[in-house]
């Protein structure tokens, strides 16, 4: 018995001290955490500024009255409104090569087409998959009012984006970011209150 106890009583010791430090851990986190679900970070405001100007802009937190709370707009993770001229902007978080590696916002103009596109975090291939950041890429998706479709070799037609040597799913997760963008927009109850 004397044995056993013996054995058992670092096993309890452990345990303790691996509960305490558990709930010390859940302590901490909740009363450090912050919601930005409902924020403009600055990162994203930072991209707002870049693709709209000095403009003001507001979060849509309602997804159901702007009517994208559909599955096939999961990928959207915040509608900004300009309320200086009644645009629309969406941060979309899409796979590349890596998955959820490409964070943009894709600015639209009155008439639901690309206005501009800016990157706020790329976790894509360095020297690869980042070159869809480069502003010689992403101006080929300005003015892009329908489906976007990536080709490899020279576009034949409006709806065609080239991709990236070397870096065809990244160049295939931006387009279907933008792609989302605009349909999104046709989606979008325009009159939405934030």
């Amino acid at each position: 018995m004397k044995n056993a106890l013996k054995t058992a009583k670092p096993v309890i010791v452990l345990s303790v001290i691996c509960t305490l430090i558990c709930a010390l851990l859940i302590v901490t986190y909740n009363l450090t955490y912050v919601d930005t679900s409902g924020v403009i970070t600055d990162d994203l405001m930072a991209a707002c500024k870049q693709l709209d100007g000095d403009a003001s802009f507001a979060l849509v937190t309602d997804r159901t009255a702007a009517g994208l709370d559909g599955e096939e707009f999961k990928d959207i993770t915040k509608i900004i409104k300009n309320e200086t001229d009644g645009t629309f902007l969406f941060e979309i978080v899409v796979d590349g090569y890596s998955s959820d590696g490409i964070d943009a916002v894709i600015s639209l103009d009155k008439n639901g087409a690309v206005k501009g596109i800016s990157i706020i975090a790329l976790a894509e291939t360095p020297g690869l998959g980042t070159k869809i950041n480069d502003e010689a890429f992403l101006s080929r998706f300005t003015g892009a009012s329908g489906s976007v479709e990536i080709v490899k070799n020279e576009p034949t037609a409006d709806n065609q984006v080239q991709a990236i040597t070397g870096s065809t799913l990244s160049s295939r997760g931006m387009a279907k970011a933008v792609n989302l963008a605009l349909s999104a927009y046709s989606a979008l109850n325009k009159e939405v209150s934030v």
